[in-house]
């Protein structure tokens, strides 16, 4: 995105207005961030001239056409291999300093071999997750092993990259915080904005359930910068913990939405958002004491403001079957509430109508 409006910008700088790209550039992101991130790349070059057959789309003062050698719509500029242009158009795309992020894979042996190959997979998405907004060089691999590269290549075989590979441990330049789930601080839009590096561990432990890894890095590393937890109204529950996911929410805070809680929201998954209304509902829901026991009641009018996460119908009602709580009349929780046989459960307070 941000490297796409630069883009923008040099090329009315040129005078061009519009380009032709080619029928085989497959793009699932904002167009121009794409066509600049494939320039730097080096996969592709400006050249002057080009026809197109059709119009794919207007960004700003740019029109982008689909190449052809038959077309009759002519191109201020076209996009071709390196080998098939005789004079291509110097330009220079200024990458930000930050943020940087750094993923250090110091912990890489203690994983499992199937954690290895989603570790491996989680790097991949953080390349292409910070490809929709910066380059490559934002992202950076420390404490890297001869089994991971050998892995990367494997899973990566032919795919283009510029991100920075070390297999010393990071340095860390500017304001820096680690990003860890059980951190002592919280971070924020404020955090997010002053923060120059991003530090984070690459830890997968779906099949290790091991507190406390992240602090184990930190000492490791010998590092002296705040561990600060992504929390969303005050829990860690429901937050995504996929290293890409993590790096997302970061950059659509500072680049998209400018909230943090929007953020998340956004980048949950299925399962992050049951588990956050699983425990919504748990802590909204009414304790209703019937024949000796506590049964958990919600009242229809309260369930669309428990559910600020987006989830779809099926996935409130699998929320609904998982905690067993029942979902009843506002006139029916009135009666047991007036026969003092309901009281609120801890968050019911949240979502009780003000009116």
């Amino acid at each position: 995105m941000i490297l796409g409006n630069q883009l923008l910008s040099i090329l009315r700088s040129l005078g061009i207005h519009r380009l032709c790209i080619p029928r085989r550039l497959r793009c699932n992101y904002y167009l121009p961030q794409c066509i600049a991130v494939n320039l730097l790349l080096g996969k592709y070059v400006l050249c002057p001239g080009g026809f197109g057959d059709r119009v794919i789309t207007g960004i700003n003062e740019l029109e982008i056409l689909m190449s052809s050698s038959t077309g009759s719509l002519p191109c201020d500029a076209y996009l071709a291999k390196p080998g098939n242009c005789l004079v291509s158009l110097d330009f220079l795309i200024n990458v930000p300093e930050k943020p940087h992020f750094i993923i250090d894979l110091s912990l890489w042996s203690d994983h499992t071999d199937s954690e290895k190959n989603e570790l491996v997979e989680q790097v991949l998405a953080s390349i292409n997750t910070v490809r929709r907004y910066l380059w490559d060089s934002n992202l950076e691999l420390t404490s890297v092993s001869e089994e991971f590269l050998e892995r990367f290549s494997r899973f990566a075989r032919g795919f283009r990259h510029g991100v920075i590979i070390k297999r010393d441990k990071p340095v860390v330049l500017g304001n820096a915080v680690v990003l860890d789930p059980e951190g002592d601080c919280v971070l924020n839009e404020e955090l997010i904005k002053g923060t120059h590096t991003f530090i984070i561990g690459g830890i997968v432990d779906k099949e290790r359930r091991v507190k406390g890894e992240t602090a184990r890095l930190y000492r490791l590393l010998g590092l002296n910068v705040p561990r600060c937890r992504i929390e969303l109204r005050g829990s860690i529950i429901g937050v995504p913990d996929r290293i890409n996911k993590i790096i997302e929410i970061i950059l659509m805070t500072l680049f998209e939405v400018g909230s943090i809680e929007t953020a998340i929201i956004r980048a949950m998954s299925k399962r992050d958002r049951v588990n956050r209304l699983f425990y919504e509902f748990q802590r909204a829901a009414y304790r209703l004491r019937m024949e000796g026991s506590t049964v958990l009641a919600i009242p229809k009018s309260m369930i669309s403001r428990i559910n600020w996460v987006n989830a779809t119908d099926r996935e409130l009602d699998l929320v609904l079957r998982k905690s067993r709580i029942y979902v009843i009349d506002d006139e029916e929780l009135n009666k047991y509430l007036s026969l003092g046989v309901a009281r609120p459960g801890p968050l019911t307070y949240r979502y009780v109508s003000k009116a």
